[in-house]
């Protein structure tokens, strides 16, 4: 799935990098603590907290489905980790949370994460909730305008581990491969808890 989604993107020169690498470098969080806690829609139906995924670590991207490009490419990744994680895969939440509410409710974010396998969970993030933990992520978004034209939202691309007590431990750049996430999930499952 992920190289169908790269070979299109290419084919109709919507990405505008090679695809992930392993030479970026994630950044480690020293003094990890715990993010605020948040609820939004969930494409598993109902409402999900932040900290109803605690005791399994959580790796987290903000995006939208309609993404020609950042977003298959980084849940692409997220699904390799998964498959190269083997049954540890299920161990971990993979989670997107939308920066385009109107567009991405939690039933059209159930139908987009099943390309990407099970165990993907989608969140419709709403403006109020982003901004209020948008300085915990690094968190930018803009709709309209910019790298997506007036249809898409331009938003930062960075991923995050967050470990099994809920706080974030790893920020990771857009391009990062598999390999990298998989070695740092590997050792957070391997922490005592």
């Amino acid at each position: 799935m992920y190289r169908l989604i790269l070979l299109l993107l290419v084919l109709l020169g919507a990405c505008a990098v090679t695809g992930p690498s392993s030479t970026t470098t994630p950044t480690k969080i020293d003094r990890p603590t715990v993010l605020s806690d948040f609820t939004l829609p969930a494409s598993t139906g109902g409402e999900l907290s932040l900290s109803d995924l605690r005791g399994q670590p959580v790796l987290l991207y903000f995006g939208y489905t309609r993404c020609p490009d950042y977003c298959p490419i980084t849940l692409g990744e997220f699904r390799r980790v998964r498959d190269e994680l083997g049954p540890n895969g299920m161990r971990v939440h993979f989670v997107l949370i939308s920066v385009d509410p109107a567009n991405d409710t939690p039933d059209v974010l159930a139908a987009y994460l099943r390309g990407f396998g099970e165990g993907f969970i989608g969140l419709q993030g709403d403006d109020a909730t982003l901004r209020r933990i948008s300085k915990e992520y690094g968190l930018t978004y803009r709709h309209g305008g910019g790298h997506h034209g007036n249809s898409g939202v331009d938003h930062s691309t960075a991923s995050y581990l967050i470990d099994q007590k809920g706080r974030l431990r790893v920020v990771y750049q857009y391009g990062t491969a598999a390999s990298v996430y998989v070695n740092d999930i590997r050792a957070l499952l391997s922490e005592q808890p």
